[in-house]
């Protein structure tokens, strides 16, 4: 058999060339056109019918191009032509794969329309059979994304001494194209989710992968990860082991720095190996024996250090518990994000290769606590090796296990592998294992007291597990410190998690915490942002500037008053003293008392600003007993952060802040403190509001003595639930009586149905029987307004922010759900001020093997060297694979997070709580008293603590837009003035840029 790609039968003058893909859409779309045929020459005279121009490249089977046909003019009925099933003459190429491979042969032929431009019409409109043909029926059959006919090795192999000739430069620019956007759109849509390249973002002229071949001829490494695990592989149960002998890289400290290769199957699948570093190659471990405030003293460093890279900015992450799926979807995110960042290639900070000026920090909490599934993810991803990490070296405690690595592979939630064929960056990764779970706070503290001392990043973005950001929600974080350079932290818009098609909305739980989300991001941020004090950063999206949170030179700051909750928990485990718990509630929102700090920080004029565009999704809880978990900790954290901030108050005149920013400062304080004292009395303003609307019904005539006793059931039915209530959140957890808590919800709502019932239906009967006099006016304009206030606003600004749809989708839960977050979220608060956990359940005391440990030796040219047990790192990650694809399949199941124990001073906590308890209770009961002895249940018409309320509802509720729409013209103010200036600049030329020191 003869070679095809030799000379002889081709011709001396032909050479081959690189291919062109076959089939697909950069190949030419005309089809075949049957009309008249010349004889075909046998295959060894066919090359004298070609010139040179047609054999300028590798000979293309598929070629449909009926214009060469017409050119090449050979003829039907030669003698000398092979007897040929195929009436469509093609490429000598074809030709001689027929002639050597019978097989190929097909029966019968179609007539395609020359003037039909795509081959399902072609195929669809025109055709007539020749002979026996198969049925044309279309298959439904996706078929996968053709490959091309020769690899790059292949054509080398083939053409040793050939070198590549020139081509035009149309010829460069199809092929220049043809390989960086190659994505097998049409055939692939149904495996791969679409690219993040599109109209919307920069990335059709962003970075671009410099390993462009491999781009082509691998498009989807998902489906190259999962070939390298056989079908037929078992995980083995006994793993081998292997000792060696390492010169660690810290030695110059005595400090255990390890450099452990990364695994061969993974290394294969990079589209990056070449580092001056080696940093895509080999992984990083550290074994940091240091307190995180002791890290740089004790000569602990990070890569980036050790590469000479300067940190622009930190994503940190800190994880409990949390599923795969969770971690995953939170870690694509980020990826995709760096990728944004490396494609803005016009800005003077980020650019292709910004990928080394980003650094993300990922905390777990405790080496017992964290997802086996999780680390599994790191593993396959090249962060973590599980045999690296000890408890001791050297009789010395480890206190974290750090794993540096630079990786390009990332894992959505679909548990899918990606890389740069999504147009995904390298990223630098750092995962802290610590390892004694010291709750979230104390993972804070490792990212501010010792990796950012090391780093010196000017912008930290915060993440919770569970948050997916949008793809440009770090930049625009970023940018919003780029434009001010007072601004020491900013909030992103979180929003719940909705699902595929809003399916979680039916869940009212959801429903209703996506409306309060959206609300708050519509009225309460943006009234604050414009004030210059958001009294809560969201730890699931926020950033800070880490020049702001530094410490004075005395050591009071931001961060000394941040880490003082930290420092309280731990003074009572250690002395069992009788804590101040009017300080350890406050600090269970430790994220107020540090927006706080930093906008009081003595001589500096720092703000805080609220970023619409940096959105993100979080999960939020969906069954009652995690609600009341999180709303406890919520609740309490903030009414004790307000009382400290009000007490607090007059700090803002040590600030550098402008006279006009101190007054309106002033006014906010106002406002939070109208706020909080209608927020402690809402329990009994809840129960008066009902009582005088249900009243309303006992003097109604036209019921008779059936209003009284409606109204007394209904009254006794509200007395006793919230009876319940405070007994249920006293003397039960919400995971143990989960059905007791929805039954007094349940009617908690019928209550306040039947309120609102009663209260229409009175104002109607009133208007009908004096008409508009002056009593019946009176309380139908208090009522009115008052909805007009709260309804009415929410749709206005929500129509304004171009964002209306949780008002079609999500009212109705949340006023239906309005009860319960008034009365039983504050009793379930109240009744455990004595709890100040954060909800998990402390590692104080973990089980202590001092004989696993590293012992490191110097040796006798002064190195230090350690023996290392080694696993075969290559099983260990065919292993992991093997596990993400059994996982694939299954359902994701969620983790019980583990609750709070009981700790040392119970007793005396318990006795501070039932003292707030009973003063709360008191306070509210002597209200409600006073109340009901100045007005009798039926004078509603003439009952002015009613209208005091509804007009007060109306009144905050009319402060909170206007301040929302002055944030919004600011914006509209501020994008003008923007677009301006870049037109002025493009017509008088670009100047250069001031650079400013605090950026």
């Amino acid at each position: 058999m003869k070679n095809p790609f030799e000379e002889e039968p081709l011709g001396e003058a032909n050479e081959p060339h690189y291919p062109n893909a076959a089939f697909t859409r950069h190949s030419p779309k005309k089809l075949y056109s049957i009309t008249s045929f010349s004889n075909i020459d046998s295959f060894e005279t066919g090359s004298e019918h070609y010139d040179h121009a047609d054999m300028t490249k590798s000979p293309d089977i598929f070629s449909r191009s009926s214009v060469q046909l017409q050119q090449k003019s050979l003829d039907l009925n030669s003698t000398k032509t092979p007897k040929l099933d195929v009436q469509i003459p093609s490429t000598p190429r074809a030709r001689y794969t027929l002639k050597e491979s019978p097989k190929r042969q097909k029966q019968g032929g179609f007539v395609f329309d020359d003037f039909k431009d795509n081959i399902t019409d072609g195929y669809n409109e025109m055709h007539s059979h020749h002979g026996s043909t198969t049925s044309t029926t279309r298959s439904k059959r996706i078929l996968e994304p053709p490959q091309p006919i020769f690899t790059p090795e292949t054509f080398a192999e083939a053409n040793p001494n050939k070198n590549e000739p020139e081509c035009s430069s149309d010829e460069k620019t199809i092929a220049s194209d043809f390989t960086q956007d190659y994505e097998f759109s049409v055939y692939q849509k149904d495996y791969d989710e679409m690219s993040i390249s599109d109209a919307n973002t920069a990335y059709s002229s962003g970075y671009q992968s410099t390993e462009g071949t491999n781009e082509y001829f691998g498009f989807s490494i998902d489906r190259d990860m999962m070939q390298k695990v056989p079908t037929d592989f078992v995980p083995p149960k006994d793993k081998r082991v292997t000792k060696r002998k390492v010169r660690l890289v810290g030695g110059e400290s005595g400090n255990f720095v390890l450099e452990n290769r990364i695994p061969e199957e993974l290394k294969k699948v990079l589209t990056r190996t070449e580092s001056p570093f080696g940093e895509f190659t080999n992984m990083t471990y550290t074994a940091c024996t240091a307190e995180p405030d002791e890290f740089v003293k004790d000569g602990f460093t990070l890569r980036p250090v050790k590469y000479g890279r300067e940190t622009e900015l930190v994503i940190c992450v800190t994880m409990y518990n949390e599923d795969e799926y969770a971690f995953a979807r939170t870690m694509h995110g980020i990826m995709k994000n760096v990728a944004h960042l490396c494609s803005r290639s016009k800005s003077s900070t980020w650019g292709k290769d910004s990928w080394k000026k980003v650094q993300v920090v990922i905390v777990a909490d405790g080496r017992n606590k964290v997802n086996e599934a999780v680390l599994q993810l790191l593993t396959a991803t090249g962060c973590y090796q599980d045999n690296l990490a000890r408890p001791y070296v050297n009789n010395k405690k480890v206190n974290a296990h750090l794993f540096e690595y630079t990786t390009q592979i990332s894992i959505d939630e679909n548990l899918k592998f990606k890389g740069d064929e999504k147009s995904l960056t390298p990223v630098q990764v750092l995962f802290c294992l610590k390892e004694k779970n010291q709750k979230k706070i104390n993972s804070h503290r490792w990212l501010f007291n010792a990796f950012c001392p090391v780093l010196d990043p000017n912008v930290i973005v915060l993440l919770d597990v569970g948050t997916k950001p949008d793809n440009h929600a770090v930049y625009n974080l970023w940018k919003a410190f780029d434009k001010d350079s007072n601004v020491a932290g900013a909030a992103g818009e979180i929003t719940a998690m909705k699902g595929k098609g809003w399916v979680n909305l039916i869940n009212p739980l959801v429903a209703s915490q996506n409306f309060e989300y959206k609300m708050s991001n519509i009225l309460d941020k943006p009234l604050e942002s414009l004030f210059g004090y958001i009294t809560v950063l969201p730890g699931a999206l926020s950033a800070y500037r880490y020049i702001a949170l530094r410490n004075n030179a005395d050591g009071t700051g931001p961060l000394a008053s941040y880490f003082k909750g930290e420092d309280l928990l731990n003074s009572r485990r250690l002395t069992n003293s009788k804590t101040n718990f009017f300080e350890a509630n406050m600090y269970l929102a430790e994220d107020r008392i540090l927006c706080w700090e930093l906008v009081a920080k003595r001589n500096e004029n720092w703000v805080l600003k609220f970023v619409k565009q940096a959105t993100g999704e979080t999960d939020v809880p969906e069954s009652i007993p995690e609600f009341l978990s999180q709303r406890r900790r919520w609740i309490n954290g903030a009414f004790f952060a307000a009382l400290y901030s009000l007490r607090h108050a007059t700090r803002i005149w040590q600030t550098d802040h402008s006279f006009g920013r101190k007054f309106w400062l002033c006014v906010e304080f106002v406002y939070q403190f109208v706020s909080t004292v209608l927020s402690f009395f809402s329990l009994s303003n809840f129960y008066l509001t009902f009582y005088f609307l249900t009243g309303s019904l006992v003097a109604e005539e036209s019921v008779g003595r059936g209003g009284f006793w409606v109204f007394t059931i209904f009254n006794y039915l509200c007395i006793c639930t919230l009876t319940s209530l405070f007994i249920a959140s006293i003397g039960n957890r919400p995971h143990a009586s989960k059905n007791l808590f929805k039954t007094l919800m349940i009617l908690l709502t019928i209550c306040a149905l039947y309120a609102l019932i009663v209260g229409f239906y009175f104002v109607i009967r009133t208007i009908q029987k004096f008409g508009m006099g002056e009593s019946s006016t009176y309380v139908f304009v208090s009522i009115v307004v008052s909805l007009l206030a709260t309804y009415g606003l929410y749709m206005l600004m929500s129509i304004l922010y171009l964002d209306p749809w949780h008002m079609l989708t999500c009212s109705v839960q949340y006023f239906m759900m309005i009860p319960s977050y008034t009365c039983t979220l504050q009793i379930f608060a109240f009744c455990n001020t004595h709890d100040v956990s954060w909800g998990t359940k402390g590692d104080n005391n973990p089980k202590e093997d001092k004989f696993n440990q590293y012992i490191i030796q110097q040796n006798e040219e002064g190195e230090f060297e350690v023996i290392v047990q080694d696993y075969n790192i290559d099983e260990v990650y065919l292993e992991t694979l093997y596990s993400i694809r059994a996982r694939r399949s299954n359902k994701k199941v969620k983790h019980e997070l583990m609750h709070s124990v009981d700790l040392d001073g119970e007793d005396y906590a318990k006795h501070v709580r039932t003292k707030v308890v009973l003063s709360w209770l008191l306070l509210n009961l002597v209200f409600i008293m006073t109340m009901l002895q100045v007005y009798e249940p039926g004078e509603t018409g003439r009952n002015y603590y009613l209208a005091f309320i509804l007009w007060m509802v109306a009144a905050l509720a009319m402060f909170r837009a206007i301040g929302s729409t002055g944030y919004l013209l600011q914006h509209v103010a501020r994008w003008m003035v923007e677009c301006f200036n870049k037109w002025s600049h493009k017509r008088n030329g670009y100047q250069r840029t001031r650079i400013n020191a605090l950026n």
